[in-house]
């Protein structure tokens, strides 16, 4: 099919667009199932969120992210990869012959004896490449949720772009400087979110589990953790935020005491309206967990209360201190020993932490709010990456020039809330395999842990949306769980080097593996469908 680049062209690779379109929900689809399942992974696993509530908020919170957010990130996906201009044709309209024929620019000086009409398009082969990308990411994301890999979206979509520019073009249509900044923030992330989550849990040992009533410490520093989470997502939202509802134009003083207004009002509220709540539920739960254990420890006992001679057995069972609440009273008595003991802090971060159960169900609510705003912090940046390619080719079909800007369009809003909502599909379907392997089988997870990973990766996240880098919340959550989990068990021991060298292996092959399937789909469209592009 020999395309004539004339000013109705695009309607001649409608098709394609078409076909973008399923294949961008597919990659929604995919990373909801995985990308989207590692922000309430952490929070399923420990218990805190049953998976129906993690589902709702998931619908929630992603698409507001990615509506209010997501732009800049998805314009560095459509365009900044490679250099879109080495697309372009020229198209000149010959009055003598009256047709429309390709030029080799549209510089007036070097085309003699036709007219001024001639146009910059954004070539049909460009809209062949995404679709290509579009292909390969979705193929890797579906099949690492159906083994339960947590690999990267991001990873996906920049491998598949690099494969097809390398098949259409050559090696000098990537743009490398960019690129290597991008792999260097996959490198860097994990570790950023892991220091972060370390740092945010090194404060929850301190002021909370080290203390003589880590009960009523962790009940004290609920409200300052609530204005911390807040203020730094609120402030990320109003400062550089939507265009659409003038956001953008608030300067950073502004929003800096907008977003901490609001952190201190709700903090305020949490202290004096939610206080006594928090503390009879967090009570409730912990005594209910404590007689379903209890139970289920006598049912397991083999118990002979009498000897033979009718007095009651010596040494048996009743005489050792099984019961639950005897081995979390010498629990907290080791603890205080320990903290009585042991004045110097080194010792302190090392050791094993000892997690008080009642100040564990403290931290229920505050993982429920971080966990909502690392999922806020993937709608605002991993969107971008299922809707990035159909962006570029959705410009490419309206105007015939992919590097239209497109930040200030509603189209575009709408393009991002179709990736969303296709995440979200994903993440019912088959997000509970993923949500598995991240909260469960890498470390233990526990609410006040799982917190400080969440709160790590969402801070990590968020500010690479701000700059417009295509991170990888994968990459961010799983860093943040290892971290955190070194950090609370004080050991090696503490997390699951098998399946975390799973997990790294099938990050290693995501670019390859989305690159090569991108670059055929694009050869085969380009050769079989366009000819010569």
């Amino acid at each position: 099919m020999n395309l004539l680049y004339d000013p109705g062209w695009m309607s001649q690779v409608e098709w394609m667009l078409i076909a973008g379109f399923i294949f961008s929900f597919l990659v929604a689809f995919g990373m909801g199932a995985n990308d989207v399942a590692n922000a309430y992974g952490t929070s399923v696993g420990s218990g805190v969120l049953r998976l129906w509530h993690a589902y709702v908020l998931s619908a929630i919170l992603n698409t507001l992210g990615a509506l209010l957010l997501g732009y800049k990130v998805t314009e560095t996906i459509s365009k900044d990869i490679f250099h879109i201009d080495i697309y372009n044709v020229h198209s000149q309209y010959n009055k003598t012959t009256g047709s429309y024929s390709l030029v080799a620019s549209c510089n007036q000086s070097a085309i003699v004896n036709q007219s001024s009409d001639c146009t910059t398009y954004t070539s049909a082969d460009y809209m062949v490449g995404e679709l290509g990308a579009l292909t390969g990411a979705a193929f890797w994301l579906i099949l690492a949720s159906v083994t339960k890999l947590p690999v990267s979206a991001a990873h996906s979509i920049v491998g598949a772009s690099i494969g097809f520019s390398l098949v259409l073009r050559d090696a000098s249509s990537i743009r490398w400087t960019r690129l290597i900044s991008i792999v260097l923030s996959w490198v860097a992330s994990p570790l950023i979110a892991g220091a972060f989550g370390s740092i945010f849990y090194v404060i929850i040992r301190f002021a909370v589990m080290h203390r003589r009533d880590p009960f009523e410490a962790a009940l004290k520093i609920v409200p300052v953790f609530f204005w911390f989470t807040l203020a730094v997502n609120m402030f990320t939202v109003f400062y550089g935020g939507s265009k659409y509802l003038y956001f953008n134009e608030i300067s950073w003083w502004l929003a800096f005491i907008i977003s901490n207004a609001i952190g201190i009002v709700v903090a305020l509220l949490i202290h004096f309206a939610f206080e006594g709540w928090i503390r009879r539920r967090a009570l409730n739960v912990y005594e209910r967990e404590m007689a379903n254990t209890s139970k289920d420890a006598l049912n397991q006992r083999w118990i002979i209360p009498y000897d033979l001679s009718g007095d009651i057995a010596k040494n048996t069972e009743l005489d050792r201190p099984n019961n639950e609440e005897a081995k979390e009273q010498l629990r907290e008595e080791d603890a205080d020993e320990f903290v009585g003991n042991h004045s110097n802090a080194c010792q302190l971060l090392i050791m094993p932490v000892k997690e008080d159960r009642k100040a564990i169900e403290v931290f229920n609510l505050l993982q429920i709010l971080s966990a909502s705003f690392l999922m806020f912090s993937h709608g605002s940046n991993d969107t971008a990456n299922a809707v990035g390619p159909l962006v570029g080719m959705w410009m490419s079909y309206k105007t015939g020039l992919a590097s239209t800007p497109s930040a200030d369009r509603l189209d575009i809003e709408l393009l991002i809330l179709f990736g969303a909502i296709g995440q979200v599909i994903g993440l019912v379907m088959l997000g509970h395999r993923v949500i598995k392997t991240l909260g469960k089988e890498i470390t233990e997870v526990t609410a006040p842990s799982g917190f400080a990973v969440e709160l790590g990766a969402a801070f990590t996240t968020l500010i690479a949306s701000k700059l417009g880098i295509p991170v990888s919340t994968t990459h961010c959550a799983v860093g943040a769980v290892v971290f955190v989990g070194l950090t609370r068990t004080g050991t090696l021991s503490g997390v699951s080097w098998t399946k975390f060298r799973d997990i790294i292996i099938s990050w290693l092959v995501t670019l390859p593996v989305s690159g090569a399937v991108a670059a055929l789909v694009a050869d085969l469209l380009g050769h079989f469908l366009l000819g010569s592009v």
